[in-house]
């Protein structure tokens, strides 16, 4: 079918799990007849949940684009999964569609994760629209859950459509702009004020006559839309398919294309900020914008790109701008339902996905040779829940680095590396479930089973007083033997100072030459302190005296009698473990506060304040590393799912005796088992 920039229709759908996006995407891939059956997820034919990792637990775990031709335009729609733990999709997608189009369900109600999308697509400065699903639910009434939306999730929120009867007497919808049903006067009223409320002309005339015409009222609603002053609600019911149609004629009559979305900040060559706008133009030059990876072993990389100006032939090729190379293109594929089709060319609006290209990133910019240009990175929630990982074959070592790698490229909240201080292999998200599905990934794609345990805590060991250490080291066996002799004083240092070597030796009782080997000895002692293995710091080694013999003192013997010199002070300096202390940030229903604050002091955390923000209680707080292990299963319980956190790493502080006391006799006992 052929069409145009003003033809097309770009939705990303979001929502809370059990929501009904993916019934929805069922019901309009039957409706516009991009499939021959009306799929469902229960019995596994829907067009969407298309993982295995899907299909055995019935939710939607990565995000999936649709293409539907009807009536003349086309439609472009992103089903985004409902987990918290992967809004990192949801994030991708908003960034390049004109409306987001959050689904809720009726038997429901608003949850906080709807909220956040909600706002989310806010900040992302798109159109929203709501779909409220499972109108025929048990118990739901109509009117308290559109207060509710009102009152927790926005003002703005209108219906277009209501349904003629709640719960189980369900069976039709009324159309507001058709004037049907007994509230569509109360209805379109407030419509007209919303959106006279988006341009301060039209209010002006608004407030003087009391009304919208029929012409100004078709003019502005779009904009409305697009403004956010006003989110038209549609009641539907995706498996029986009332509702599909009225709102499919309302997103090809009122919601923005591309063309009247109009243009997106970007950041001009050399640039670090955003200081130019791009507009849909169909004859600029092309531009273009990654949102979503996909990594298949047998396919290979597939990058989906949305052509936010200009057009694209298959045999044009793009510049891949944060690489600076040029990319041949192997074909352009665009989507027809659930299935990819070949095209010859893709036009400004226009989303569709390449293959094999291996350089590509999420979002990446890529652009005509000559014009490039780099829009904003979205910005994702930082991970909060980690695991260190081992294959469990030997051998598979380079297996799962590679497989870990092609998975965090999918998702920029799963991060895989290696621990700096520990050495641990660490993988890192939202969740136990969300690094669960991805190890289960991992197996499926890769063929790499894994075994799993906490990481290993970057404890720091430091002194708390002074101490003087000494060593002799002698060794005997035949020829030239080893001899050292080292007198040295520790002290501790104020945190963050780090470590500092005193040269104190007076009338050559070390030789200058062995200075240094002193020094590295100690050195070698802080890497692994005695208390659990971990760094030693902010200590100062001061060597004041010492022996040595012609023919056997060396360099090797000097640092063994420094290290075990130092060792000698450390012991006797009162030694003490510090901990990593996170600064963390809980947003949750305020009726949650009073449990979570409770828990908190179970953790050793501290509470540094409380807040309301956009109808959420914020707590901030100081807890230890080691009581944030599994902070996000305490949370998702406490909460019943609607809690959510952030933390970042703040300082170290010392660990109280008690606590101390038992992380070395557990670390000791992990030393004796290894041996």
């Amino acid at each position: 079918m052929a069409y145009g920039s003003d033809d097309i229709r770009n939705l990303a759908l979001f929502g809370h799990g059990s929501s009904g996006k993916t019934a929805f995407v069922d019901a309009l891939a039957y409706m516009t007849k991009a499939s021959s059956r009306h799929g469902t997820t229960a019995d596994g034919t829907s067009v969407s949940d298309t993982e295995p990792e899907e299909q055995e637990r019935k939710h939607t775990l990565t995000s999936h684009l649709f293409g539907f031709d009807h009536n003349k335009h086309r439609l472009n729609v992103i089903d985004t999964p409902g987990h918290a733990d992967f809004i990192a999709d949801a994030i991708s997608a908003m960034g390049v569609v004109e409306t987001g189009v959050l689904c809720v369900s009726a038997a429901q109600g608003p949850t906080v994760h709807a909220r956040r999308l909600f706002d989310e697509a806010g900040k992302a400065g798109i159109g929203r629209a709501i779909l409220l699903t499972h109108p025929d639910s048990e118990n739901v009434d109509f009117e308290e859950v559109l207060s509710r939306l009102n009152d927790e999730v926005s003002d703005t929120i209108v219906p277009v459509t209501y349904p003629d009867a709640d719960a189980a007497d369900f069976s039709a919808i009324h159309d507001v702009l058709s004037g049907d049903g007994p509230r569509a006067a109360e209805f379109k009223e407030r419509l007209e004020e919303r959106v006279a409320e988006s341009d301060d002309d039209i209010l002006e005339a608004y407030l003087e006559s009391g009304e919208l015409s029929a012409e100004e009222f078709v003019k502005y609603l779009p904009q409305a839309v697009t403004k956010q002053t006003v989110t038209p609600l549609f009641v539907v019911c995706p498996t029986k398919e009332i509702g599909i149609a009225k709102f499919l004629a309302f997103v090809e009559q009122y919601l923005a294309s591309p063309v009247a979305f109009g243009g997106r900040g970007a950041m001009g060559k050399d640039s670090d900020s955003v200081d130019t706008i791009v507009e849909p133009d169909g004859a600029a030059p092309f531009a273009g914008k990654v949102f979503k990876i996909v990594v298949d072993p047998y396919v290979g990389r597939q990058s989906y790109v949305r052509v936010m100006r200009g057009t694209l032939s298959a045999d044009d090729g793009f510049l891949n701008v944060r690489t600076e190379k040029h990319d041949k293109l192997g074909g352009l594929t665009v989507m027809k339902g659930a299935e990819g089709v070949a095209a010859d060319k893709v036009i400004a609006g226009d989303l569709f996905y390449v293959s094999k290209l291996e350089d590509l990133s999420l979002g990446d910019t890529v652009t005509a040779d000559d014009a490039p240009m780099s829009f904003p990175h979205a910005e994702y929630p930082s991970p909060v829940y980690s695991l260190a990982v081992t294959p469990a074959t030997r051998g598979d070592e380079q297996k799962i680095n590679q497989g870990l790698e092609k998975l965090s490229s999918e998702d920029p909240t799963f991060v895989t590396g290696r621990d700096a201080k520990t050495g641990q292999h660490l993988i890192s998200g939202n969740s136990p479930m969300h690094l669960e599905i991805q190890l289960a990934r991992l197996e499926r794609r890769y063929g790499v089973s894994t075994e799993t345990s906490n990481p290993v805590i970057p404890y720091q060991e430091t002194i708390t007083g002074p101490s003087d250490g000494h060593h002799r080291h002698k060794k005997q066996s035949g020829g030239r033997g080893q001899f050292a002799e080292v007198y040295l004083r520790a002290k501790p240092r104020d945190r963050g100072e780090g470590f500092e070597y005193v040269d104190s030796v007076v009338g050559g009782s070390i030789p200058r030459q062995f200075i240094p080997e002193v020094e590295k000895g100690v050195k070698r002692f802080l890497e692994n302190g005695p208390l659990t293995g971990s760094e030693v710091v902010d200590v100062a080694a001061e060597v004041y005296d010492g022996k040595f013999h012609d023919v056997d003192s060396d360099q090797l013997s000097f640092q063994l009698a420094g290290e075990r010199a130092f060792a000698d002070a450390f012991e006797k300096a009162r030694p003490i473990l510090l901990e990593p202390i996170m600064d963390v940030e809980i947003r949750i229903p305020e009726r949650f506060t009073g449990d979570v604050s409770s828990n908190l002091a179970t953790l050793r955390g501290r509470m540094s304040g409380m807040e309301m923000d956009s109808g959420l209680q914020v707590i901030k707080a100081q807890v230890p590393m080691k009581e944030m292990q599994d902070y996000a299963t305490q949370l998702r319980s406490i909460t019943a799912g609607e809690g959510s956190f952030s933390m970042t790493q703040s300082h170290y502080e010392p660990v109280p005796p008690n606590v101390q006391q038992e992380i070395v006799a557990a670390h000791k006992k992990a030393q004796e088992e290894a041996k």
